[in-house]
């Protein structure tokens, strides 16, 4: 059995994260010492990596407890981890189509900008002519 502080230097967790997951969910102890420490199970330690490994991937923790509770209810979660990679993937393209729409804006903006030291910037205390929608202002 290990204490929260081994099980975090094991995982590379914070003692903190590991408790926060704990009334997330994600993690129970498997009982308490006399002492009233934290005890878990060597198998904490592949649940904590599976845990790493799917927010590294951006899944939401609400997600990943529900995965957990699927596997602890000794199923395979493959088809909810689908639906859940599936929504994933979705907003990783709308979130790729916004930084799209960014850069054409902030190359647009560069452009003009370099039109404008061309032409010749603004008389200091004037405001930047690069940010208005025509053109012809740099």
């Amino acid at each position: 059995m290990l204490r929260i502080g081994e099980l975090a230097r094991q995982t590379g967790f914070t003692p903190k994260t590991l408790r926060y997951y704990e009334e997330a969910g994600l993690l129970r102890p498997d009982g308490r010492s006399q002492s009233g420490y934290r005890l878990y199970h060597d198998a904490a330690v592949e649940r904590l990596r599976l845990v790493r490994s799917a927010r590294g991937l951006g899944l939401r923790l609400t997600d990943i407890r529900r995965i957990l509770e699927i596997s602890d209810e000794g199923k395979m979660p493959c088809v909810h981890v689908i639906e859940v990679v599936d929504r994933e993937l979705e907003r990783v393209d709308t979130q790729m189509e916004r930084l799209n729409d960014l850069k054409t804006g902030l190359s647009s903006l560069r452009s003009r900008l370099s039109e404008a030291v061309v032409l010749g910037a603004p008389r200091s205390g004037q405001p930047c002519p690069c940010f208005v929608d025509d053109p012809c202002q740099c």
